[in-house]
């Protein structure tokens, strides 16, 4: 009776003594078991450089007064380009400002354009002394533009076109500037041949003087020549005054 209770016992508790035993099998190291030591992290010493107020409100300081004096060239050579002082004076045109933007800034945009801006206004004085007969002015500009860009795609087509201005038949008679402004009995005379020669032509007149009034005086001159006949022609402002004929292509003076 004893014995069946012994076994019983052993056969009801045998799993969990052998999952006991297996563990305790498991923790005792053998002969063949290398233990691996994992070393701990460094505490990692965190440097913090202290906070100097003063630096930083020095270099702001100095970032903003820097931006002012490129905002002030930028302003200064704008208010150049539009007085039309664009090469001269020489420290204080146009050009002077946007240049020493660009020595310090070579891509800043507005000092860019401002250059190409002053190369349009040469190429259009040049067209327009062109157009007046000023040939010689029309040189003068064309050169200031290749001085500020020679690369610029215009110069080399305004060229031509004052070329061609040159080569064609027109007749641009000059008018003295001082004998302007007295009305001189020989600039009347003057120009009442020029509108004699308009009329029997058939030439299409281009007056330019300094002024409106000078301008229109000029044509009542020319005009008074001719009565019964009416001249065609137009008016332009310009410092130097001209009186241009058009003459027709099959026409000759």
């Amino acid at each position: 009776m004893n014995c069946s209770r012994k076994v019983f016992a052993i056969r009801k508790f045998t799993p969990l003594a052998c999952l006991f035993l297996g563990l305790l099998g498991a923790c005792q190291p053998t002969q063949n078991a290398r233990v691996v030591a994992i070393p701990e992290p460094e505490p990692v010493s965190e440097s913090v450089e202290p906070f100097d107020e003063a630096a930083v409100i020095e270099r702001f300081e100095e970032d903003l007064r820097y931006q002012r004096i490129i905002a002030d060239l930028l302003y200064e050579g704008i208010k150049a380009l539009n007085a039309n002082r664009l090469l001269t004076p020489p420290d204080i045109s146009a050009h002077a400002y946007f240049s020493r933007v660009l020595s310090v800034e070579p891509s800043n945009p507005v000092a860019l354009n401002g250059i190409q801006e002053i190369v349009a206004k040469y190429l259009q004085l040049a067209e327009q002394a062109g157009r007046q007969g000023q040939f010689d002015n029309a040189k003068q500009y064309l050169r200031r533009a290749e001085q500020v860009d020679n690369t610029h795609a215009g110069i080399a087509a305004a060229w031509v076109r004052l070329e061609q201005e040159m080569n064609s038949s027109d007749v641009v008679h000059a008018i003295s500037v001082r004998e302007l402004a007295n009305r001189s009995a020989t600039l009347m005379e003057e120009l009442a041949k020029i509108g004699v020669q308009a009329r029997e032509t058939g030439a299409f007149f281009l007056i330019t003087a300094p002024n409106d009034t000078q301008a229109r005086w000029i044509y009542s001159q020319m005009q008074a020549a001719v009565e019964g006949h009416r001249l065609r022609g137009n008016i332009e402002l310009g410092d130097s005054p001209t009186v241009r004929l058009i003459l027709p292509n099959d026409g000759d003076v």
